[in-house]
């Protein structure tokens, strides 16, 4: 078939009846090339007797505009047998097949036409000497190429190729000198012929990106030559041609493995409007699939994908595209004339696919009975995309809501790809409508216009439960709970979701518990019912799932329990004071022996009841060394401390502190300085909260060996995510852990918050450092989803979380009675423990029971230990007496540093031990409370 190339309109030339053979006498003999005629009077027609054999091919190209009248041509042979068309002949393609001589018969194409007009004629089944070489180019900017210009009575341009100076496969580019004057309407046409008499090769014309530049993709055969006719307009015009090699051996193209899904991009300077680019992305087996995309400033560069072969794989567009079956592909970019020029792009080129399934870097989802996520993150140029396999089937239809969290305007673009690499989501914009089959694969991606952007995505299940499993429920524990308490149950069965319910009637009014996870698998949920106020007795439970209900037996409600002790309400991290700001105290530093007091109860949802709350301080912009006590309003001050810094240091530390008049005060010793308070949770005694559950320091997350976390530096406003839940010990109902978090290694000065998954990160901080600095902070961070996530604002920073207990409402824990802050231990003075720093590889150990108040059953002490005079680089651990010590840490500190740290930790044998790893150090203990049963 043809390869017909047209800028700007398609040529489509009348065909003329054949006419009676004029007499020889009437006919002008011509030469192969070009003939000039006129026409003195309307409706004649010329006879021009052509050179050309028996057996030959030929062409007749004429002007398609211009000072040259527009004329047919149709040949004859001497008999007046018709033996082309004009539309034949303008594509080179018209065989002489009768009686020689052949004759060209040319008329006006308008009946009225008079005036001087051209015919070039080409004979086609052999290269001819006449014919401009069209020579090979490569991708590089001085590539080769043929310039043609039409005017003066040239209005067409023949080329040849050669038979064994092509590759099997090229891309042909035409690039038109856009005319100044716009009266006369541009256009060409662009045939290939072959010489043996077969046809034309096979060839594509791509959809002009541009006016003035097209792209034509041919199949050529290897031992044959080629014949290019360019038909044009007799004005002042110009035609540059070239042609590349696009198969796996093409010139100029730069190679470059596959990526893992979101890997860094491959990088390229654009150049002008029109330049082609060459990549080519090699990929270990045929079977692989790719997702291939092009992204720049401007969304303005396109690209055409050619196989190893150089067939096309993927047409010319300016999104993404995936392809399969070849080692090796050639993308070809460009930016087209008229489009926005970006001075570079980035080209993506992920293995989204193998023969054994997605690719093993993307998250594999357990469910998707409701959906998918929400899922946080920030895509950067490290970091370019996030991919995860979900269990969909066919039918499955998702809402995908996609915000950015950083408040930019630019979000990722979601897909969700068949195995046959169909992108099944529609929509320019967020919510999309997205469409599941068997296996989908979800991808996100960095969008084209911005080089960062924080994201927020969920996939919401629209024909719940997606997937193949359906709603089923197995059981609901326990089957005893006691009154006065919060109690969860723990439901098991299949495509259980959030809107799950649990209900209980049989009592006054009907209980509803609150849904507050779901396992990923989508068959555990927790519920947690509010049992404060219900009576003794037997209530039936009933769970409610979609349009389903399940009758599960009863809870047997037994009575409460009765304790003067005070429980754990933890809440979203709150910033209550910045005397920076003036928030909740004076804005003005607290300057030498200076106090500033804090109003509490009636804050953030803390009670007037709270007996003692949990407090993130920092001190920060302090004028000389000092120290800071947080002790109860209408308290006399002891010697504790709580803070410990020197002059222009940012530190801070957790305080627990009882409340007193509905508030706490904060005292500083010497120069001045900035205080901030962030609340995490408060204590009441009116059985409302959650007891703690002490257990043996462990390491849940270090970042550095990828324990509980991918083994890589948190990143520049990167979150990663702990699942805490089913670790250690932790039950799924917990509400609250409590983490010794140390930052190490980090690249600039940051801040670090530790804050419930699943929420809005608040401006509260936990972990302030600087550059190369080591420090650990005591973190209480309520769960969500059975999870904590921690943000780092600015550089990279290696994170590690060591549990120190957790807080449950099933009643299964300890009560906290706070004690006014008081001094056990000081190995300066011989207090508590002899008078001696503790040496390298050095132990000693403190009675706890019987002093300050605390009982010989308390299970846990909340101490505030103090490091100072190091003389080396190294940790602190405080752990049970009489218990192995594990690799948990709760202070990390520098030769000559002082620093402190809040430790909550479990007491055996009314003891507790502290361990000092390197150097000598002394060390320095002030409790504030303990829990007991």
């Amino acid at each position: 078939m043809t390869c017909l190339l047209a800028v700007l309109a398609a040529l489509l030339l009348p065909v003329g009846a054949a006419q009676a053979a004029p007499a020889a006498e009437d006919c002008v003999a011509v030469t192969e090339g070009r003939y000039a005629g006129s026409f003195a009077a309307a409706g004649q027609t010329h006879c021009l007797e052509l050179p050309s054999p028996k057996g030959a091919r030929i062409a007749a190209l004429t002007s398609l505009g211009g000072a040259s009248l527009s004329v047919t041509v149709e040949a004859v042979d001497r008999n007046g047998t018709a033996q082309c068309t004009a539309s034949e002949l303008a594509r080179g393609e018209c065989a002489l097949t009768g009686t020689a001589p052949f004759r060209a018969l040319v008329r006006a194409a308008d009946d009225t036409g008079t005036g001087a007009y051209g015919v070039h004629f080409v004979r086609t089944d052999v290269l001819q000497s006449g014919c401009q070489v069209l020579p090979a180019g490569s991708f590089a900017d001085d590539a080769a190429a043929v310039r043609l210009d039409t005017g003066n009575g040239v209005f067409s341009h023949c080329l040849t190729i050669p038979a064994g100076a092509h590759s099997t496969s090229e891309l042909l580019r035409v690039r038109y000198g856009f005319p100044d004057d716009t009266e006369l309407y541009p256009r060409y046409a662009l045939s290939i012929v072959d010489t043996d008499g077969n046809g034309p090769p096979s060839c594509y014309t791509h959809p002009a990106g541009g006016r003035t530049d097209a792209l034509t993709s041919c199949y050529f055969t290897a031992d044959k030559g080629y014949t290019l006719l360019l038909q044009g307009q007799d004005a002042p015009r110009t035609h540059t041609l070239d042609r590349r090699d696009v198969t796996a051996t093409a010139p100029g193209c730069t190679a470059s493995a596959a990526t893992a899904v979101g890997a860094p991009a491959t990088t390229g300077a654009s150049g002008q409007n029109g330049t082609l680019r060459c990549h080519r992305i090699t990929t270990a087996a045929a079977t692989d699939r790719l997702r291939v995309d092009v992204r720049d400033a401007h969304d303005s560069t396109h690209m055409l994908i050619m196989d190893g072969n150089g067939g096309i794989a993927c047409h010319q567009k300016s999104w993404a595209c995936t392809v399969t079956g070849s080692t090796s592909y050639q993308v070809v970019t460009q930016v087209p004339q008229d489009w926005s020029l970006p001075g570079s792009y980035r080209l993506d080129a992920w293995r989204i696919a193998t023969a054994a399934g997605a690719a093993p870097e993307c998250t594999r989802a357990v469910s998707v009975a409701y959906g998918y996520g929400p899922v946080t993150g920030t895509l950067s140029g490290e970091r370019t995309g996030a991919c995860a396999v979900l269990p969909s089937v066919s039918g499955d239809r998702f809402r995908a809501e996609i915000t950015a969290t950083d408040g930019g305007q630019d979000i990722p673009r979601p897909a969700l790809y068949t195995k046959a690499g169909t992108d099944l989501c529609t929509g320019q914009s967020s919510p999309y409508d997205c469409q599941g089959v068997d296996q989908s694969l979800f991808v996100l991606t960095l969008p084209d216009r911005v080089e960062r952007t924080a994201y927020r995505a969920e996939l919401v299940c629209t024909t719940a439960p997606c997937g193949s499993e359906e709603v089923s429920v197995g059981s609901v524990t326990p089957t005893t709970a006691q009154s006065g308490t919060v109690a969860t149950l723990t439901v098991q069965g299949t495509a259980l979701g959030m809107n799950t319910t649990v209900q209980l009637t049989g009592g006054p009014a009907p209980l509803t518990a609150k849904t507050v996870s779901v396992s990923d698998d989508a068959r555990t949920l927790k519920a947690t019912v509010d049992l404060r106020t219900a009576p003794a007795g037997n209530w039936n439970i009933t769970v409610a799932a979609l349009n389903f209900h399940f009758a599960q037996g009863t809870l047997t409600v037994t009575p409460p329990a009765v304790s003067g002790l005070g429980t754990y309400r933890p809440i979203t991290p709150t910033r209550l004071m910045d005397t920076r700001e003036g928030l909740g105290v004076p804005k003005a530093k607290v300057g030498e022996a200076g106090t500033v007091t804090l109003q509490v109860a009636g804050t953030a949802g803390i009670p007037a009841g709270a007996t003692a709350v949990v407090l993130n301080v920092t001190a920060t912009e302090p004028t000389a060394g000092s120290f800071v006590s947080v002790y109860p309003n209408g308290t006399t001050r002891t010697s504790a401390s709580n803070l410990n810094f020197t002059a222009g240091q940012t530190i801070p530390n957790l305080v627990v502190v009882p409340v007193v008049n509905g508030k706490v005060s904060f005292y500083n010793h010497a120069g001045s300085v900035h205080l901030i308070a962030d609340v995490a949770g408060y204590y009441t005694t009116d059985g409302s909260g959650s007891t703690y559950r002490p257990i043996t320091p462990t390491r849940l997350m270090d970042t550095r060996e990828g324990l509980g976390v991918p083994k890589a530096k948190v990143g520049e406003a990167g979150t990663v995510t702990l699942q805490v839940a089913g670790t250690a010990g932790i039950p799924a109902g917990a509400t609250a852990v409590v983490l010794n978090v140390t930052a190490t290694g980090p690249t600039a000065g940051s801040f670090v918050s530790v804050y419930p998954n699943g929420t809005t990160r608040t401006s509260a901080s936990n972990l302030n450092f600087t550059a190369g600095q080591t420090i650990p902070n005591l973190v209480v961070v309520p769960v969500v989803n059975g999870k904590v996530s921690f943000y780092n604002h600015a550089g990279s920073v290696d994170l590690i979380a060591d549990v120190a207990g957790f807080y449950t409402t099933d009643g299964s824990g300890s009560g906290y009675k706070p004690i006014t802050p008081t001094r056990l231990m000081d190995t300066r003075e011989g207090l508590g423990v002899p008078k001696a720093k503790v040496g390298e590889a050095g132990t000693v150990t403190l009675q706890v029971a019987g002093t300050a108040g605390i009982p010989a059953g308390a299970t846990a002490v909340v101490l505030n230990v103090t490091a100072t005079e190091p003389t080396a680089g190294s940790f602190v651990s405080v752990y049970p007496n009489g218990t192995t010590r594990t690799s948990a840490s709760n202070l990390n500190f520098t030769a000559g540093q002082t620093i402190p740290n809040l430790v909550v930790v479990p007491v055996v044998n009314g003891k507790v031990s502290f361990y000092n790893h390197a150097g000598s150090v002394h060390l320095i203990a002030d409790v504030a409370g303990y829990y007991t049963s």
